[in-house]
Formats: C-alpha cells, sequence, structure tokens
C-alpha cells in the first residue's frame, strides 16, 4: 500500500492505491492490472455534529476525494485524483503517471481541505 498521511475528519471508503509500477503486456494492457483500476482509492470528508464524526449522508453537502487509474487497466493510462462535491461536479483534478505526485498531491488537498482553504 501507498503510505498516505491522512489528517482526523477524513473516512476513507476503499484503498487500493499500492506503490507499484505498471508491467504493460504486448496488448496494450497491464499485467498487474488489480492495481491500474478505476478504483483505486476514496475519502470522504466527515464533520462534527454534537462532538461525533460522522459521514455526511448523500445529498447533503460533502467533499469527496477519488482517485483511478484511466483508461482502467491500460498500458497508456495514467493516475486521475479528483475532489467533487455530493453532485460529483469536479473541483480539483489533477493526472499524471507518477504516483509520488498523486500522494504529494493527495496531501496537500487533504491539508487544504481540512483547514478549509478548498
Amino acid at each position: 500500500m501507498m503510505e498516505l498521511r491522512i489528517p482526523a475528519g477524513f473516512a476513507v471508503c476503499y484503498n487500493k492505491f499500492y506503490d507499484v509500477e505498471p508491467e504493460p503486456d504486448a496488448d496494450g494492457f497491464i499485467k498487474n492490472w488489480h492495481y491500474f483500476t478505476e478504483d483505486l482509492l476514496q475519502i470522504i470528508q466527515m464533520r462534527l455534529e454534537k462532538g461525533e464524526w460522522i459521514v455526511p449522508k448523500s445529498g447533503q453537502e460533502r467533499l469527496i476525494i477519488d482517485l483511478g487509474w484511466s483508461p482502467d487497466s491500460s498500458a497508456s493510462g495514467e493516475y486521475l485524483l479528483v475532489v467533487v462535491n455530493d453532485n460529483w461536479d469536479t473541483l480539483k483534478e489533477i493526472r499524471t503517471r507518477d504516483r509520488f505526485e498523486i500522494k504529494e498531491t493527495l496531501e496537500k488537498w487533504l491539508e487544504l481541505i481540512r483547514t478549509q482553504q478548498l
């Protein structure tokens, strides 16, 4: 797994973001494709209600951080990291093949969200 610094106030819904390189095959796909799918990581901002952290329900104001590989399992693909609202309107986006750039950007965005600067 990719080591991530996630501050308090966030819920990790799923995490399949690994510190591995894609291994292309002759057909343009990735041999180790299970590390390079559209659904790699999802984090939701929580909020305090009456002293307890809760995950906002669908339809409430919430921010979602989503990471995937696009196109799914393709050797020509790249990571797509986005911050979206509950309607999946994109607020921030980065595309890159560099997993360490994704890690660094994700941690910066989490801090911006935590401090209400995003």
